[in-house]
């Protein structure tokens, strides 16, 4: 969004704390207010202003107003759309659902299509409001208005001289400066911005510094022991466990929106996917499996208690979805039929597991239907065949051992 968010900020902390904590139909409700009350008005006065919001805003209505007014003053105006538009961004819903709130409200003709003019009221409105909350000197109209004409070609994707709702969210979703902005401010997350702050977290300097907890060494000691089941060679197992380590601490950090240290059950599917790739359905169960102590948030332990169960088969889709990844260069979320077999021969040839996959090539040469296969679906490919060979490789040992108990009674 060009330097609109680059700024130093001195935000009411208080008062933005009240805001993320406003739910849509609340707004709704005072949107529909405004409609039937002050049709005709695109200003409210300070009196105006408390008779509209203060149901919802309360205690905070008078400095929400001098906030957002131009010159700070209870003597002004405030402009209706930027006081909704303040109350969306901020209030607790997800992302998707604000894009397409405000899209609504100033898609003026209703064809569920942005034209130029529109985008260009969506984002003077927006803009300005973001930089009055957070109390940044906001750019002028016409600024706003010159940077929609850069970027409108680039968000019109198929060319038909409309934006609709999707590309605007598109669009905006892959603007990691707004973003930042958002998380840091609204703490507002979406799926796009916490698969690429894990990443951004695991790739930088900054990895995890495991203490001497009993914990996370026991961790380490069973992660360990999960490899060696596929793995022999020492130093790669050693080197592959600090990998998951690192990278399950990475999602751990980059989705712990409010940095409290714990995953709430609003974060919890911002970890996940920043960490598998999946989006979950039944967030409350998962959420339920990884609360053991029921103290209604999940700390990094509980998150890595989690880690270890199935830790075998949960290591290779990892590893899965690490390629995936890393083929999807394009971030459509699917690969071609070539990708994904590459993608699990990349897994089972680069990471050591040549030594027990030998027969798996043909398995994959069986199957030549995954065309359009997701980070999901290549998962749940190798599940199967993962885990017989664990246990193969388990029965294995467990006779191996017994051998040697057999001649070491033998010899005595």
């Amino acid at each position: 969004m060009g330097n609109y968010f680059n700024q130093p900020a001195n935000p009411n902390q208080g008062l933005l704390q009240f805001l993320r904590q406003l739910h849509l139909p609340e707004i709704q409700k005072v949107a529909k207010y405004v409609q039937q009350n002050y049709p005709a008005t695109n200003v409210l006065s300070l009196g105006e202003f408390f008779d509209v919001y203060h149901a919802i805003l309360k205690q905070h209505c008078g400095e929400m107003f001098e906030t957002i007014e131009n010159n700070h003053s209870t003597d002004g105006l405030t402009d209706i759309y930027e006081s909704q538009a303040v109350l969306i961004i901020f209030s607790d819903t997800d992302f998707a659902t604000k894009v397409k709130y405000i899209s609504q409200v100033f898609d003026l003709d209703k064809s569920q299509k942005l034209e130029k003019i529109e985008l260009i009221m969506i984002f003077q409105t927006a803009i300005r409001s973001l930089c009055k909350i957070v109390n940044m000197k906001p750019p002028g109209f016409t600024d706003i208005e010159y940077y929609v004409e850069a970027i409108f070609t680039e968000m019109d994707k198929n060319l038909d001289r409309t934006i609709s709702y999707e590309e605007l969210y598109s669009w905006l979703d892959n603007n990691y400066q707004l973003q930042d902005f958002l998380l840091k401010y609204a703490q507002t997350q979406t799926f796009q911005n916490a698969k690429r702050r894990t990443q951004d977290i695991f790739n930088s300097k900054n990895l995890f510094k495991h203490n001497q907890d009993e914990w996370i060494q026991d961790y380490i000691q069973n992660a360990e022991e999960s490899y060696s089941q596929l793995i022999q060679r020492k130093k790669l197992v050693s080197d592959r466990v600090k990998d998951e380590i690192n990278y399950a601490w990475s999602a751990f950090k980059a989705t712990d929106i409010n940095n409290d240290g714990t995953i709430s059950v609003r974060e919890l599917p911002y970890l996940i996917y920043g960490f598998e790739g999946i989006i979950i359905k039944d967030v409350r169960k998962r959420f339920g499996q990884l609360d053991k102590d029921k103290s209604g948030s999940i700390s990094l332990k509980e998150w890595f208690n989690y880690l270890q169960l199935d830790q075998g088969v949960e290591i290779c889709k990892s590893i899965v979805k690490r390629y995936f990844l890393k083929r999807d260069t394009n971030n459509v979320g699917s690969l071609n039929n070539q990708q994904s077999c590459q993608v699990l021969r990349d897994t089972l040839s680069n990471d050591g597991f040549e030594l027990y996959f030998k027969g798996f090539e043909s398995y994959i040469n069986e199957h030549s239907t995954l065309d359009k296969m997701s980070i999901q679906q290549l998962q749940d490919f190798v599940e199967g065949p993962m885990k017989r060979i664990i246990q193969d490789k388990q029965e294995l040992m467990e006779k191996e051992k017994e051998r040697k108990q057999a001649q070491n009674e033998k010899i005595i």
